[in-house]
């Protein structure tokens, strides 16, 4: 393992035309090549819809980052026979499948709540789901991959990091923004840098343990990743991290050392809270099919 590692993460916006994406690919590598990065990031889904490895644009990918002697991250909807999976690819620097990070929470359901999964919301939840956290061990340190809708749910990066994951990277394919408070808290409470990226939104960027451990251009802003992309488009945005801090905090992370696993034992057990609200209905009648219910 190396003492630091540079990163590039990518905001790549989705126009549904993945060979369009493909095709702006080349010069993002281009632009981490030249920064010297280890590892660039792409979006969820920006490879393809109901694809195989085999697609064209899949087999480009990792061309670019045999090309580049870089590892590479890219999500799609990958087909396995008549299911199909939201696939993160990690690709190695010699351009070859590494392994797959497979979506475990999906994102179905109409706003304001996205839940629950009713006709023409429930793809994912009728999709393969990912059943365990992956760490990929590349050479220089562990990194663990988050899909969108997965880094909503504390427990996610909890068990990614505690699985051995100092970096996490966590691809959307989705508007809005990377949100930083999920992104900081994670790094703080999990002693892990993540780096958040998306395709038709905006803020993609880096977070430290307090704001620690990852260096890169512009000026810091209290409460904010750091570095970040401000504007929604295509750019990109590199960090370069510090793994020799960062494994000297995590050695000595009070979050670990004062956990209280004896008090935790609620978060792994099947809890009914909408049960304390028995007056208040439900905004979809729907809702009593699906209760702690993921995949279909």
């Amino acid at each position: 393992m190396k003492d630091q590692a540079r990163v590039t993460l990518v905001q790549l916006t989705d126009k549904n035309d993945p060979d369009y994406a493909v095709e702006r690919m080349p010069a993002f590598f281009s632009e981490a090549s030249y920064y010297g990065s280890d590892l660039i990031v792409f979006p969820e889904y920006i490879l393809g819809n109901r694809i195989t490895i085999q697609d064209k644009n899949v087999q480009r990918f990792f061309e670019l980052a045999r090309m580049h002697n870089m590892y590479a991250i890219a999500g799609l909807v990958e087909t396995h026979n008549e299911r199909y999976s939201t696939t993160a690819l990690m690709v190695d620097r010699s351009g070859n499948l590494l392994g797959r990070y497979y979506k475990t929470h999906p994102a179905s359901g109409p706003g304001p709540h996205w839940w629950p999964p009713l006709p023409n919301w429930d793809s994912e939840a009728r999709g393969i789901l990912g059943h365990q956290f992956t760490v990929f061990h590349l050479d220089f340190g562990p990194v663990g991959i988050l899909q969108c809708y997965d880094g909503y749910f504390p427990e996610a990066w909890g068990c990614t990091s505690y699985s051995g994951a100092e970096v996490i990277l966590w691809i959307n394919g989705r508007e809005g923004m990377v949100e930083d408070f999920f992104c900081l808290s994670a790094a703080s409470a999990y002693g892990c840098v993540v780096g958040g990226c998306i395709t038709n939104g905006r803020n993609t960027g880096f977070a430290g343990p307090f704001g620690a451990y990852v260096s890169g251009e512009g000026e810091k802003e209290e409460g904010r990743l750091f570095p970040r992309i401000k504007e929604p488009g295509d750019a990109c945005v590199h960090a370069t991290i510090d793994l020799a801090g960062l494994r000297r905090h995590r050695k000595h992370l009070r979050t670990m050392h004062q956990r209280r696993p004896d008090l935790y034992g609620l978060l792994c057990q099947d809890i009914k809270m909408w049960q304390d609200y028995p007056d208040i209905p439900w905004d979809y009648p729907e809702c009593s099919q699906f209760v702690n219910k993921s995949q279909l």
